[in-house]
């Protein structure tokens, strides 16, 4: 009875222990700094300095894939870079030629990275080896955002000002509407968070709100700091995947069950 006791032990154990926490990140527009964002408080951390001095009303991106974070510099910048999440540092990929891009999404499941312009109301999709862009096809809505939800394999897009949130086709550009606005927000940007099944919104009014999931409530979480360009929430270890304390433990519980042969 021993053995099977010690191991049902050892992987309850495991089982319960939570997942790690996942990281809202955004780009501080006054230094182009990579901050992260305390998902109770709104309170901004700064992480380090981009070294990018020109771009406003851009967007982040993340591929969870690989890992990589990507950044739209926005107005008076045309370049798309990649983040490190540890220092902040921007290293530029190219530029896209297109202006005002303030719209950004990385599509997992296909891995696409997507941006959505101002200048020419258009998506687009932007090689992630020479950011390249090439258009998909046009759209008339302003645009304020752009984020990708692998749990429901749509592109989503905030409109600038009005704050609709609409879904948009990967094939054509166009938008359809998926909830009107519940309040106004000013030059936004949107993220979604799976581990609280709620979206982020940030805006250059130095508000961050979170938002239900189908988007009818939302609270505001902070309205003190600086204004915010790009919102990108880095969720937790994906299901199934064990975490480090897990195997620790669980390994812990094989030796155990080793000695208690070797007996």
């Amino acid at each position: 009875m021993f053995r099977p006791l010690l191991l049902s032990a050892v992987l309850a154990a495991a089982l319960a222990l939570p997942a790690h926490a996942g990281i809202l990140y955004a780009i501080a527009d006054s230094t182009n700094s990579l901050v992260t964002i305390d998902r109770t408080t709104g309170a901004v951390t700064v992480v380090g300095s981009t070294g990018v001095g020109t771009g406003d009303f851009g967007d982040l991106a993340y591929d969870s894939n690989t890992g990589t974070m990507y950044w739209s510099a926005g107005r008076g910048n045309n370049g798309i870079y990649r983040i490190n999440t540890t220092t902040g540092a921007a290293t530029l990929i190219g530029n896209t030629g297109v202006g005002d891009l303030f719209g950004l999404a990385f599509d997992t499941t296909n891995n696409i990275l997507f941006g959505r312009a101002n200048d020419g109301h258009a998506l687009y999709t932007i090689s992630t080896t020479t950011a390249a862009a090439t258009t998909v096809g046009p759209n008339s809505v302003f645009n304020g955002a752009l984020e990708y939800r692998a749990d429901t394999d749509t592109l989503y897009a905030l409109s600038a000002g009005g704050g609709d949130l609409l879904s948009v086709n990967r094939g054509t550009g166009a938008s359809t509407l998926v909830a009107a606005t519940i309040g106004g927000v000013n030059n936004s940007d949107i993220a979604w968070d799976a581990d609280l099944n709620a979206w982020w919104v940030v805006d250059w009014s130095r508000r961050i709100y979170r938002y239900s999931a189908d988007f009818s409530t939302r609270t505001l979480v902070s309205s003190a700091g600086e204004p915010l360009d790009g919102v990108v929430y880095v969720g937790s270890a994906p299901v199934g995947t064990p975490e480090p304390a897990s195997l620790a433990i669980l390994g812990i519980g094989l030796l155990g069950l080793r000695l208690a042969r070797r007996r």
